[in-house]
C-alpha cells in the first residue's frame, strides 16, 4: 500500500511540476551602421542599452508579466525570469538606446520572440537564448555603400 502511495505521489509531481523555476534570458543589441537590416562587419553592440521582456495572456493578450535589463560592455543582456510563462506569449523587444545617433529601432529587428519555459516543449536548459537585436545609425558610415555591394556580389538581384 505504501508502494503504491509514493507511485501516485511521484506520478503527481511529474505531471503536475512545481513552476517556480527561474528562467534566464541572454541575447545582444546592436548598432547597425549601414542600416543593411542586419549585422556586418562594421557593426557594433551597444552598452547601457534597455531591453524589456513582456509575457501577454494568449486570450485576452493583457500584460501578465514584465521585466528590464540592460546590456554589458559587449551589448548583451542576462535577464532573469522569475517562474514558468508556458501559457503566455512573450517576446524580448528593445526600451531605450543610450547613443542618441543610434536609436531608431530597425522594424523586424526590434524584438524577438522567446518561448519562456521548459515543460512539455522539450527544453530542458534553464537559459534561453534571444534574436539579436537592432537599432539603425542615423546615417550610415561613408564605407557602407562597398561594404553591401561586397556582401551582394554573389546575390541574383
Amino acid at each position: 500500500m505504501a508502494t503504491r502511495v509514493l507511485l501516485l505521489m511521484a506520478l503527481a509531481l511529474f505531471i503536475f511540476p512545481v513552476a517556480t523555476a527561474t528562467l534566464h534570458v541572454k541575447g545582444s543589441v546592436y548598432c547597425d551602421t549601414c542600416r543593411a537590416g542586419f549585422e556586418t562587419n562594421v557593426t557594433f553592440y551597444i552598452e547601457g542599452a534597455r531591453v524589456g521582456i513582456q509575457c501577454k495572456e494568449r486570450k485576452s493578450l493583457k500584460v501578465a508579466f514584465y521585466t528590464e535589463g540592460v546590456t554589458d560592455s559587449t551589448g548583451t543582456y542576462h535577464i532573469e525570469v522569475e517562474n514558468d510563462h508556458g501559457d503566455h506569449i512573450c517576446e524580448c523587444m528593445l526600451v531605450k538606446s543610450p547613443i542618441k545617433w543610434c536609436s531608431t529601432p530597425d522594424s523586424g529587428r526590434d524584438r524577438s520572440s522567446i518561448v519562456l519555459t521548459h515543460y512539455k516543449n522539450g527544453i530542458v536548459n534553464h537559459l534561453h537564448y534571444a534574436n539579436a537585436m537592432g537599432y539603425l545609425r542615423d546615417q550610415p558610415l561613408p564605407q557602407c555603400h562597398n561594404l553591401l555591394k561586397y556582401y551582394l556580389a554573389d546575390s541574383d538581384f
